[in-house]
């Protein structure tokens, strides 16, 4: 199904002839017939606007991975409004990260629960947060201190295709822009300096199938604008590390 739309690296090849994005009607339909099973058309023109100031190449760094209609991609893609069959609720980073480029790194985000609060936890990597990275995001938050032990990951209360109109596999920090949510945060864990010496790079979910291959040298500039223009009144954006925590409160 997939292979009748228009790839995204074209629109992006377009919008860099332009000078600029534009509303696509290309994208519309995409959204349309993906539902969450693709980042939304504003998500996909802001992230290109804002990923533009850094790299002059992003067609090129549109990155599509080589399935087929009957591989467990796309055999488990469903029409949206319908529940997520097993081959796409099971798809997480390590399975992301097999099929990326050698030197690119997934992007690996989860929902967390803490104290009846959702939040994102967003990070580089196979990563898992840490007890002490949630104690402070807890403090800075208000809530309890047991909240940081009794957490729940995914937990069952949030469907991402409702909350952040994303299949499972593919919830990033790049939610659509202003959108409702009941998140509260969003935290950003930080990677090794050395990954960036070494021009490591980032794979971003555009589409169950798509990702957009971005250097991590300009990657925390690249989310801290989204989260600026897209987030919702009342999410917080947060820096965390067993060190320091940096609070960024989205205005409205």
């Amino acid at each position: 199904m997939h292979r009748r739309l228009l790839p995204v690296q074209d629109t992006f090849a377009s919008w860099q002839r332009d000078g600029g994005s534009a509303l696509s009607q290309a994208l519309v339909l995409r959204e349309r017939l993906l539902g969450p099973a693709t980042l939304t058309s504003a998500s996909l023109r802001l992230l290109y606007d804002i990923s533009s100031q850094f790299v002059d190449d992003l067609p090129d760094r549109a990155y599509t991975r080589q399935v087929g209609d009957d591989s467990p991609d796309m055999r488990d893609w469903v029409w949206p409004g319908s529940p997520p069959g097993p081959g796409v609720a099971a798809g997480g980073a390590s399975e992301t990260q097999a099929v990326l480029p050698p030197r690119v790194l997934v992007q690996k985000t989860v929902s967390v629960e803490m104290a009846g609060r959702l939040l994102l936890w967003t990070g580089i990597g196979d990563y898992q947060h840490t007890l002490d990275q949630r104690r402070v995001v807890a403090s800075a938050l208000g809530l309890p201190r047991q909240a940081a032990r009794q957490c729940s990951t995914n937990p069952a209360t949030c469907r991402p295709e409702e909350e952040f109109a994303m299949l499972p596999g593919m919830v990033s920090p790049f939610l659509p822009p202003l959108r409702p949510t009941r998140l509260v945060s969003v935290v950003q864990v930080p990677w090794p300096a050395v990954w960036e010496e070494q021009g490591k790079a980032v794979g971003v979910s555009l589409s169950l199938f798509e990702s957009l291959i971005l250097p991590l040298s300009c990657f925390r500039a690249v989310v801290l604008q989204y989260a600026a223009q897209a987030y919702a009144p009342g999410i917080h954006w947060m820096e965390v590390s067993s060190q320091d925590l940096l609070l960024h409160e989205q205005a409205a």
